[in-house]
């Protein structure tokens, strides 16, 4: 009998695949592919519209070297989903033994079929110091799909005196619309870049918000950009976040940034112009999900 390379253990391959359908006018989970440590409970149904409400669970909360976590949502025409976690994800340490991967990666893909509406909300995703950490998110919209979505990135943990000093992370995210390309983000940041500390990339701040917004009916109208973005820029105005958040659109895409040192403020900021902005992207009022106040 061949014994398992000691590597083989030490991986841990995770993936979770989920496939929705509209029916008898709820949002229904319809099949679900697992393989590892991701999983999802039963969906939720906080909302009148049958919107379904899900919490992507990973029982170790971390993402060590070699791991790999996969999540891929379809969305069915028609279907309404909310995504979110009930914690923060975290990418620790990298190995440093030779025999072992170092790399650690988390990968999304989401489809959304025309007049669905898909909402990925996580909490703020951890990354210790010498962490070796890769977030890659696709997300393809059909015709009047809709998306909403953001990604908040803490470098080190720096109020505990472990500052992101040593590694590396890069997060990328694609939009896709009618098989087209319509907004591609990359940040890539290892702790000795001056970038990290420039005043042209974060500035020596260490907590990286990014939200995107996009209403495919509206895709070649500039003036819902316009709109949604003025009404984003009063919301910042009105949390006083004018100094850490800004907004643009691009081809229509509406993104909004926060670049400062307090994760739970940012995503206070992002969970306020969800809930304003929501009846612009998709047609409904914002119903938050249970989880975020327990």
């Amino acid at each position: 009998m061949t014994a398992r390379p000691a590597a083989a253990y030490e991986q841990w391959l995770a993936r979770l695949e989920m496939t929705f359908a509209h029916r008898q006018q709820k949002t229904k989970l319809v099949n679900t592919l697992r393989e590892g440590p991701l999983s999802v409970q039963r969906a939720f149904y906080p909302e009148t519209t049958g919107a379904a409400h899900l919490y992507l669970l990973h029982p170790p909360a971390g993402i060590v070297s070699g791991d790999e976590l996969h999540v891929a949502a379809t969305l069915e025409k028609d279907c309404q989903v909310l995504l979110t976690t009930p914690g923060a994800n975290r990418f620790y340490r990298a190995r440093e033994a030779k025999q072992m991967a170092s790399k650690q990666c988390q990968f999304n893909r989401f489809t959304v079929a025309d007049n669905a509406h898909l909402e990925y909300l996580p909490h703020e995703t951890l990354v210790y110091t010498n962490a070796n950490a890769f977030s890659h998110t696709q997300v393809y919209l059909d015709k009047g799909a809709s998306y909403v979505g953001w990604d908040i990135a803490c470098l080190g943990l720096p109020h505990i005196d472990q500052p992101f000093c040593k590694g590396q992370f890069t997060q990328t995210f694609s939009l896709y619309h009618n098989q087209g390309i319509r907004f591609h983000d990359r940040l890539a940041i290892h702790a000795k870049d001056r970038l990290h500390e420039s005043r042209i990339g974060l500035a020596g701040h260490h907590v990286v918000g990014t939200m995107v917004l996009f209403n495919g009916h509206e895709a070649s109208s500039n003036e819902w950009a316009k709109n949604v973005c003025s009404l984003i820029r009063s919301c910042i105005e009105g949390l006083n976040l004018s100094h850490f958040m800004s907004v643009t659109q691009l081809q229509g895409v509406v993104v909004v940034r926060y670049l400062g040192e307090d994760s739970e403020v940012c995503r206070e900021g992002f969970v306020h112009i969800w809930m304003q902005t929501r009846p612009q992207v998709s047609g409904y009022l914002a119903v938050p999900p249970r989880i975020w106040y327990t």
